[in-house]
């Protein structure tokens, strides 16, 4: 198929989906869905209307890094009709490089400039947007576009991660004319932003850089698990973060201060480690030295064979389900049930979105062991009822093993009464099938009416704000959120449920500087702000963002934040104590 060809097939398919809604035949999977998402945003595809941050640092960390690569790739390339943009994590632009002045002249018609946000649920399907939602190399041409005046461009987003945490710092973007046959500014793009991250790298002070080389060299030599980390830094590989929780990190860091406070001749230190459920593990740490100077500390940790034995005059805490963070008697009573019912039935995990319906439905699963299936109603869509169908037919066609069957409430009623059959088959087979119903508060109906099927309804993150500590520590591990984070979190009513406290704590992990572990600065301002229990009044709810905001800008320190506000700490506590916060248990 000739590329205009390709083109005048997206075009359609583009115009019956913008007009009728039609579900997308033709067009790549990732595209079909993220039309999907623009359409249930509400955005507008005639017309581009990006919203305009201009708080840009020029003097960031990607900036610094970008700058000289894009200034040497610019002078060799531009007049080949490109353009280099770099972004924030949020799709935020920060800086633009483009030679050809006709090129410029057609992006800064559609402010495609420095301030300007090009998220998906602002300017719909492109580049910049999709990139940060996919977390990958992005490309899109021509009429996969979802706002008619980008169509004319093909662009490529690459995202750049921080070499030293790995988390994602922006997108590099590399724009042209509307070209399905272009493959070098794929190529171009990958490139450049290998580049920036080699800068990156670089920029890392000496020190940091000999923690990573420590870390790379013990985690290649050894088996353990590895933590490696300094008053800014903490490594840890897949064996630490499966023995540690965040009961546990608090002591590895007492070990590791040991270490690195250490003036004897000692090179090693070697102690046990308590583990969460009674178990112990042995640590060695070592002191990382820079030349002279200790820098830091490589902690190696390898479980005991033995249990230490048990305390008696303490009763264990309560146990949740393997994997999942939480201690909420409704919410483990809930997943008892099913644990019950999935030997001989169907278990329909329901409750509000984001509660947690499909991690629980795969726990279910890893207590029983074997492979499991999992299936996705919303694939109906893109599928069709019949070829949908079939798919979940022949997936339970073979050996008995699990299945999980997602979104069972995007099923229509005739669907549904053929999914009932399907399953029931299955079982008798000897198939543990799970399905996930999203419903409301007040629902009451059987997801499966023509099925004997054990509904389980999960509680909302509102019901179980003492689990939150929990999922925060599991969340954000092996790194750690402050105390005061943590009594903050749990003074929201969460209507996005676990999902949206998952979200709030990699948006402050990622926000946290060079890796370290996120306080009062990271919390995103619209969730301190809406921090108080109580209603306040609006004098009050001035005196609390005041304060709140001089924590931030001192990096969760009361005593300068009082200085800033030129009030007294105690002045400060109080106020914030008068309004439902407290503070009293922090690090500072």
């Amino acid at each position: 198929m000739t590329v205009n060809a390709v083109d005048h097939t997206l075009a359609r398919e583009r115009e019956r989906f913008l007009s009728c809604g039609t579900t997308p035949v033709t067009v790549r999977a990732e595209i079909s869905s993220s039309w999907r998402r623009c359409s249930s945003w509400s955005v507008r595809p005639e017309n581009i209307e990006p919203p305009y941050r201009p708080d840009v640092n020029p003097e960031s960390r990607l900036l610094r890094a970008a700058g000289p690569v894009l200034d040497a790739i610019n002078e060799r390339l531009g007049e080949l009709g490109i353009s280099f943009i770099i972004t924030d994590a949020e799709a935020r632009i920060l800086d633009r490089r483009v030679r050809e002045r006709d090129l410029a002249r057609r992006l800064d018609a559609l402010n495609v400039n420095a301030g300007f946000v090009f998220a998906e649920e602002a300017v719909g399907t492109n580049g910049l947007g999709t990139a940060v939602e996919l977390g990958r190399t992005t490309r899109i041409d021509g009429h996969e576009h979802y706002v008619s005046q980008l169509v004319q461009f093909t662009c490529v987003g690459v995202p750049i991660m921080d070499p030293l945490g790995r988390r994602p710092l922006g997108i590099l973007d590399v724009t042209c004319a509307a070209d399905h046959n272009n493959t070098l500014v794929t190529l171009i793009a990958e490139q450049t932003a290998r580049s920036i991250e080699t800068r990156l790298f670089e920029q890392h002070s000496m020190q940091e850089r000999a923690l990573l080389a420590q870390f790379m060299s013990a985690s290649r030599r050894s088996h353990a698990g590895i933590v490696v980390l300094s008053d800014r830094i903490l490594m840890s590989n897949p064996q630490a973060a499966r023995l540690l929780d965040g009961a546990d990190q608090p002591l590895v860091w007492d070990h590791a201060a040991r270490a690195m406070s250490a003036h004897s001749g000692v090179a090693v230190i070697e102690n046990e480690l308590p583990l969460a459920g009674g178990q112990t593990a042995r640590t060695r740490t070592t002191p990382v030295r820079d030349g002279g100077e200790i820098i830091g500390a490589l902690v190696e940790i390898r479980p005991t064979a033995d249990r230490p034995a048990p305390r008696p005059a303490r009763a264990a805490p309560p146990v949740g389900p393997p994997g999942l963070a939480g201690t909420d008697r409704a919410f483990l009573d809930a997943y008892r049930t099913g644990r019950t019912a999935l030997a001989d039935r169907v278990v329909v995990m329901c409750g509000e979105a984001g509660v947690g319906k499909l991690a629980v439905a795969q726990a279910l699963h890893r207590e029983h062991g074997g492979p499991v299936v999992v299936r996705d109603a919303a694939a109906i869509e893109v599928d069709g009822e019949a070829a949908w169908l079939d798919g979940l037919r022949s997936a339970v066609a073979g050996d008995p093993g699990g299945l999980v069957l997602r979104h069972l409430h995007l099923l229509s009623p005739t669907v549904l009464r053929t999914v009932s059959a399907i399953l029931d088959a299955a079982c008798t087979r000897g198939w543990r099938c799970t399905a996930t119903f999203t419903c409301g508060s007040s629902w009451e109906d059987n997801a499966l009416p023509d099925l004997d099927a054990e509904q389980v309804r999960l509680p909302p993150l509102r019901n179980r704000l003492r689990d939150v500590p929990a999922l925060v520590s599991a969340f954000a591990a092996p790194r750690r959120v402050a105390p005061e984070v943590v009594q903050l979190l749990m003074r929201l009513s969460w209507p996005g449920n676990v999902r949206e406290l998952r979200s709030v704590v990699q948006r402050m992990l990622a926000a946290a500087p060079a890796g370290g572990n996120p306080g009062l600065a990271e919390v995103p301002v619209e969730v301190r702000r809406a921090a108080p229990r109580r209603t306040l009044t609006r004098f009050e709810r001035a005196e609390v963002h005041a304060i709140l905001d001089a924590l931030a800008e001192t990096a969760g320190n009361k005593k300068d934040a009082a200085a800033l506000l030129g009030i007294s700490r105690s002045t400060l506590y109080r106020k914030l104590q008068a309004a439902g916060i407290d503070l009293e248990n922090t690090v500072f």
